[in-house]
């Protein structure tokens, strides 16, 4: 098993300047493009070599890694979304996990924060996991990639586990890409408190590669954006982690939410000073016929 840890405690913290989203209208298919861009970057577009606190764990014993997790408050996985190895190396960590009885809670990139009350109905037992997945539109969106989402859901409703829808709604996102500007309800769904800085930025231009269609304000809508996802997420860490301190966070997420440090994680570390914890699984790739994949 090989995972990247990334220490946030020797995150340099960086000056802040914030971004500042350009209004110009802009082609819809730009929009289109850039969605598609970041989607990639979830698709192994991108291969991450953290160097804050590089750990390889096929260098070390499986109690160190066991260790390391126990150690942490928020564990982030980053997946590549198609990849059936990174699926198969989050069932396995949730099996780990309920196997040694370590209390959690499990968040989810892939639930939007309005379908949190659809997942507190299924938890309840008010409805059945089909119909969760069903309502929420899971069944025909992410769970598209892998059956093995709906086994994680069922292992971690058999045992009474916690799930946390974190992302931000998907329209909303869009609305913020285009340049549309928001309603007064879709501003309030927006969290506060949260500063991004030119190497945030440069780091997100660094996951889009080279695209010359895209102008500089352009990447300042997509950058806000991403900002959104990546903001609204770690507001719903961090509300969990507030109301449920002793529960441990395990995080499901794309890579380019938690590459090299930004992201979610970046975010959290503003507000909170959490143990944080990012492993990178093995890719397809990487994996050899019949190697588990954790």
């Amino acid at each position: 098993m090989t995972f990247v840890a990334i220490n946030m405690d020797r995150l340099e913290k960086q000056p802040t300047d914030p971004a500042v989203a350009e209004q110009e209208s802009w082609p819809m298919q730009l929009l289109t493009r850039w969605i598609a861009l970041v989607f990639c970057l979830s698709l192994g577009a991108c291969a991450l070599n953290p160097d804050n606190g590089r750990l390889d764990a096929s260098n070390d014993p499986d109690a160190k890694f066991w260790d390391g997790i126990n150690q942490s408050d928020i564990v982030y996985v980053g997946e590549t979304h198609d990849d059936p190895a990174d699926h198969q190396y989050e069932l396995e960590l949730v099996r780990g996990l309920l196997n040694r009885k370590i209390k959690f809670a499990l968040g989810w990139e892939m639930f939007d924060q309005t379908q949190q009350n659809w997942i507190d109905a299924w938890e309840s037992h008010s409805i059945s996991l089909n119909e969760m997945l069903t309502k929420t539109g899971f069944d025909k969106g992410w769970g598209v990639y892998s059956p093995l989402y709906a086994q994680i859901l069922q292992l971690t409703g058999k045992a009474r586990v916690k799930n946390v829808a974190l992302n931000a709604a998907p329209e909303l996102v869009k609305k913020i890409a285009r340049g549309t500007p928001l309603s007064i309800r879709e501003q309030a769904m927006l969290p506060d408190g949260f500063v991004s800085n030119e190497q945030a930025f440069n780091h997100f231009l660094g996951m889009m590669g080279g695209h010359p269609g895209l102008s500089e304000a352009d990447q300042r809508r997509f950058f806000a954006a991403q900002n959104a996802w990546d903001q609204t997420m770690a507001s719903r860490i961090l509300e969990f982690k507030r109301r449920t301190p002793n529960v441990k966070l395990v995080v499901f997420t794309g890579r380019g939410h938690v590459s090299d440090g930004y992201g979610i994680p970046f975010y959290v570390k503003q507000k909170a000073d959490f143990r944080q914890l990012i492993l990178m699984p093995k890719g397809r790739l990487d994996l050899s016929p019949g190697q588990k994949a954790i």
